[in-house]
């Protein structure tokens, strides 16, 4: 990606981007940092005092009620202690993010918005799981191609056996982005590409699909495609984007993609958390983890042209 010309140049426009328009934004993100710093600071020697005297008093400590109150005070100063951290991690994040998303387009962002479960779940191409918890999510254009991306956390409910009874436990199962792009193509049915599982493959079944053909081996050996429609499966997915979607592939090894309703949903399972700009402990003014988050966006935001997902005839 480094030696890309294309990437190079656009990285090059959002250098002047950052100096024009970013860098301002971080100033002030940096002068409320530091003002949540000091709260958080105050806050912390208010506790490490408190405890200090609670300690050396043992009369305090023998007195059960005295000691239930210390111990309720001692929690509501946890909880203020967070206050300064969570406040500026929102903040922060809902003034950056869509200045980078910016960039690229007109671009909404918004934090832990619920995704529509009934259509992750048409697509096929989701883990199953007992809970979703979302994190960074933009709705917008890009490229006159409406776009919808979130980062997602599945999680399932276990139950562990701790001094003899059952006590619920929600258990990362996997996390990663769910991006979604209206297609300038119109089909009616639905074409699911999942990754190639090797012998397991045979135990794939997917209702009401059938395994799709396709004269590609070199495809064949990353993917599996599954339609209910095996002409519309073929219209999809000519050789050029079959070709397409290789390329994706490098870039984002766990990817799989759904076709349906005239649109694209395209999962990429992630080990990583996204979009993160900075530190409450360390300056916010870093072009460095900037560029990260640009490169991050710029991955996702390529998809549209790899696909070719802005023109009309696709092919």
């Amino acid at each position: 990606m480094q030696n890309n010309p294309e990437y190079i140049q656009e990285k090059e426009s959002f250098n002047a981007y950052y100096e024009t328009t970013v860098l301002p934004v971080l100033q002030k993100i940096e002068a409320c940092r530091k003002k949540y710093l000091r709260r958080f600071i105050l806050i912390n020697l208010f506790i490490i005092f408190w405890g200090a005297s609670l300690m050396s008093d043992v009369a305090v400590l023998k007195d059960n009620v005295s000691g239930d109150i210390a111990g309720l005070i001692f929690c509501f100063s946890i909880l203020a202690l967070c206050w300064p951290l969570l406040s500026y991690y929102k903040k922060s994040k809902e003034s950056l993010l869509p200045v980078l998303a910016g960039y690229f387009g007109r671009f909404s962002y918004a934090c832990r918005v619920p995704l529509n479960e009934t259509l992750l779940k048409q697509s096929r191409i989701m883990k199953k799981y007992d809970v979703l918890d979302t994190d960074d999510s933009f709705s917008g254009q890009y490229d006159g191609v409406a776009v919808n991306f979130a980062e997602y956390i599945l999680r399932d409910l276990k139950y562990e056996k701790k001094n003899g009874t059952k006590r619920p436990v929600y258990v990362k199962k996997a996390r990663g982005i769910i991006f979604s792009a209206q297609m300038n193509k119109n089909f009616s049915s639905q074409t699911i590409v999942v990754k190639d599982k090797g012998w397991l493959n045979k135990f794939a079944h997917y209702k009401n699909l059938q395994k799709a053909g396709l004269e590609s081996p070199e495809f064949e050996k990353q993917f599996e495609v599954y339609t209910d429609n095996q002409i519309e499966a073929r219209y999809l997915l000519t050789v050029v984007m079959l070709n397409y979607m290789l390329e994706v592939k490098k870039t984002f090894p766990n990817v799989e993609f759904s076709f349906f309703d005239k649109s694209v949903f395209i999962n990429i399972e992630l080990k990583k958390n996204l979009f993160e700009a900075g530190s409450f402990f360390t300056s916010v003014i870093n072009k460095k983890r900037i560029e990260k988050s640009f490169h991050e966006l710029y991955l996702l935001f390529s998809i549209i042209k790899i696909l070719r997902l802005n023109q009309k005839t696709l092919f």
